[in-house]
């Protein structure tokens, strides 16, 4: 499947009938990507900086994996209206998304549909990050796709999730 850059097209701000991922889900670890290994991933740019391979340390991969709690979260409860969602991961961290753009912890986010996708864009510095949420399997299985673009290493992961009752 072909993604778009992360930083081009404009999104629209307006929900698809139906597209509804209030819920709650929960990771199906079969079907995804694992988490990523925050302490290698620390090892690899501790072993980039003392080579001079990387240039900017606060664009380290590790730190980015905390900005998008989905890599790692075994539990999603979403609540959705027409104008935001609420994410709550494994119960304790939240996160508001509003569609449109907006800036939060120093990213700007902007949020929307792109051929019935919902797509999360955030920016900070040289970091940039795209959360793409498919709805399969009749709303019953949710895969987002993440991918991050440090000016270090990479993330590019898929998560799988099933909707509980």
């Amino acid at each position: 499947m072909l993604l778009a850059p992360l930083g081009c097209t404009a999104l629209n701000t307006s929900v698809p009938r139906d597209f509804d991922l209030s819920g709650a889900w929960v990771l199906d670890e079969l079907a995804s990507d694992a988490a990523p290994d925050v302490t290698a991933i620390r090892r690899r740019e501790d072993r980039n900086v003392a080579r001079g391979r990387q240039s900017n340390p606060s664009g380290s991969a590790a730190f980015v994996v905390q900005d998008f709690p989905v890599l790692s979260a075994q539990r999603l409860h979403i609540e959705q209206n027409a104008d935001s969602m609420g994410i709550r991961y494994d119960g304790t961290i939240y996160r508001d998304v509003s569609w449109g753009e907006r800036e939060r912890n120093f990213w700007i986010v902007r949020a929307g549909w792109e051929e019935g996708v919902l797509v999360i864009r955030s920016t900070r510095g040289g970091t940039k990050g795209r959360e793409a949420f498919f709805l399969e399997d009749g709303g019953n299985r949710l895969r987002v796709r993440v991918r991050v673009d440090t000016e270090g290493e990479d993330i590019d992961a898929v998560r799988i999730y099933r909707r509980v009752d």
